[in-house]
């Protein structure tokens, strides 16, 4: 459900765009988005002939384990993918292995090897057959990083006269249908926001200006609206006065 919040701020300037509430319709996103890790380091060659070399370096002091290289292709995996993972350059030890992609899906083809030793350089040698060549991308191991974003999806304002805090806006019956119809498995918010202009005392257009949002504020809070819980009082709300001029 919705949580309501509100504020209000009393405008240096004068007239009636700063005699109003606004209130806002915020939709709540969390969005995850894959860092690099970055104790690997990856370079990549390309043929035209589409032969591809990636080579992969730990360069920490730990071992990687479900290291994972993605190549979006156009085209088609021509054989096997050939590895060879460097233990010691001095003296030249390596391993030679052959690694099948473990799963294409859609037109991501994903190359996996289970560990990298610390200090181990790998190196994955396989051609394709497209007509476009892509960079292959280290994605794995996945860091991922989460954050959440507001989206502002609707916004209303209702204007009032000098020295007015009753809402007397017809429109006011479509922000109600707006909120009682927001999808039950997203998360949304509802910001309300009084102002009062310059004309007369600080004092009481601050009054004013806290008046007119929680006129709304309390109009949300009574009406039966699905969406809002009942009974949810405007004066349990908190409220912040942004500027008072």
């Amino acid at each position: 459900m919705p949580k309501i919040s509100w504020s209000y701020e009393v405008s240096p300037k004068r007239g009636k765009e700063y005699r109003r509430v606004d209130v806002e319709i915020v939709k709540i996103e969390k969005v995850s988005s894959i860092l690099p890790d970055d104790r690997l380091s990856y370079k990549v060659f390309i043929s035209p002939e589409g032969f591809i070399r990636v080579e992969v370096l730990n360069k920490s002091n730990e071992t990687i384990r479900d290291v994972v290289i993605s190549h979006r292709l156009e085209g088609s995996l021509e054989g096997l993918v050939k590895a060879r993972r460097i233990i010691s350059k001095n003296p030249l030890i390596v391993e030679d292995f052959i690694t099948a992609p473990y799963k294409l899906e859609g037109k991501n083809l994903y190359i996996g090897v289970p560990v990298v030793h610390a200090g181990e350089q790998l190196q994955l040698e396989y051609s394709v057959k497209a007509s476009v060549i892509y960079k292959p991308h280290l994605v794995s191991p996945v860091v991922k990083n989460e954050e959440t974003r507001e989206k502002v999806v609707k916004k209303y304002s209702f204007y009032f006269p000098i020295g007015k805090v009753e809402l007397r806006d017809k429109f006011i019956e479509k922000l109600m249908v707006e909120i009682n119809l927001l999808p039950s498995d997203e998360e949304y918010k509802i910001r309300v926001k009084g102002y009062a202009d310059s004309v007369g005392n600080i004092h009481a257009n601050e009054r004013i200006a806290k008046e007119r949002a929680m006129s709304l504020v309390k109009t949300l809070s009574t009406r039966n609206l699905a969406c809002i819980e009942n009974p949810h009082y405007a004066d349990t709300l908190t409220g912040t006065p942004l500027e008072a001029k």
